[in-house]
């Protein structure tokens, strides 16, 4: 038996991604001061003082997360330890309390284009030109996967999802997160997530993706099928299915090379919730008038 396995075992209600998390951040403690496998039954390890002083130096990016793993690895050895549990705690604590701040950090501003979330828009535009004559006939993988650059970015300056794209399997039929196309009305190609991370309290998600993104599916998602058998809308170099890892150091190519900044998928969130911030402090404030929750609120806001 593994330590891997007892995670697992303990924690088999949660989804596969949830577990490879805790026991990614779980081994990325251990390799502080101890080589790897994680011991199964022994957790002096976890106790050693030297590992909480050195947990208690890191920066809060850090804490949150390994805070977390500390406190689960101590679960599954069936002995919580109090001073993971309290630093837990007041790591989350400390990072809503800054998340409500609204700030930027250090590391965020350098990264801000004078454009914002547009700057986005523009690489598109210009890709797009670029790639005019490929798009109109996608023979092989490298042609696939130039498009697919193309495709990554105009997603994501539409709908700035996490890594999700990555799970996207082509089909209607398909179960879970998945990219089909609707013959009847609302016609074109959609998108379906019923796994992401704020599933549980949001439940399934639809949307129907705009005009220019249509007309790129259109001439892409047929190329990934004739290419490609692997069933999900993105390709890696092997043409295998892309992995989340893989489409965030994508994303991470990308920008360098167009933008000169890495992006990461927080940082285009971001962006993205900066350029319609009016918007969603104007949703708010209508919502806490009405004493409603937005959704609530958008019943009182009557088609004519």
């Amino acid at each position: 038996m593994t330590f891997e396995f007892k995670l697992r075992q303990n924690k088999k209600a949660l989804k596969k991604s949830s577990q490879d998390t805790y026991l990614r951040n779980i081994r990325r403690l251990r390799k502080v001061f101890h080589t790897l496998p994680i011991p199964v039954k022994d957790n002096a390890w976890l106790k050693e003082k030297k590992l909480i002083a050195w947990f208690d130096k890191e920066p809060l990016s850090v804490r949150r997360h390994l805070a977390t793993a500390a406190n689960i690895a101590s679960v599954i050895y069936d002995s919580p330890l109090s001073e993971w549990k309290t630093r837990q705690k007041s790591s989350m604590e400390e990072f809503d309390e800054k998340r409500r701040e609204r700030k930027l950090n250090s590391k965020q501003k350098k990264l801000i284009p004078a454009q914002g979330f547009d700057v986005v828009k523009r690489v598109v535009t210009q890709m797009k030109k670029e790639l005019r004559h490929v798009l109109s006939d996608i023979k092989t993988k490298n042609d696939l996967l130039r498009v697919q650059d193309l495709v990554i970015l105009s997603l994501y300056y539409e709908l700035p999802l996490r890594l999700d794209f990555a799970t996207l399997k082509i089909g209607k039929k398909e179960e879970g997160n998945r990219i089909f196309k609707n013959g009847k009305k609302p016609a074109g190609w959609h998108i379906y997530l019923e796994d992401f991370k704020t599933a549980a309290s949001l439940g399934p998600k639809k949307f129907r993706l705009k005009q220019q993104n249509q007309r790129l599916l259109n001439k892409f998602i047929p190329a990934v099928k004739q290419i490609t058998d692997h069933g999900y809308l993105l390709t890696n170099k092997k043409g295998l299915k892309m992995s989340k890892q893989v489409l965030s150091k994508t994303l991470m190519r990308l920008t360098k090379a167009r933008i000169g900044k890495k992006f990461s998928v927080q940082l285009l969130r971001i962006l993205y919730a900066m350029k319609n911030r009016g918007v969603i402090e104007s949703a708010k404030d209508v919502s806490d008038k009405l004493l409603h929750s937005q959704k609530q609120s958008l019943q009182y806001a009557k088609k004519i």
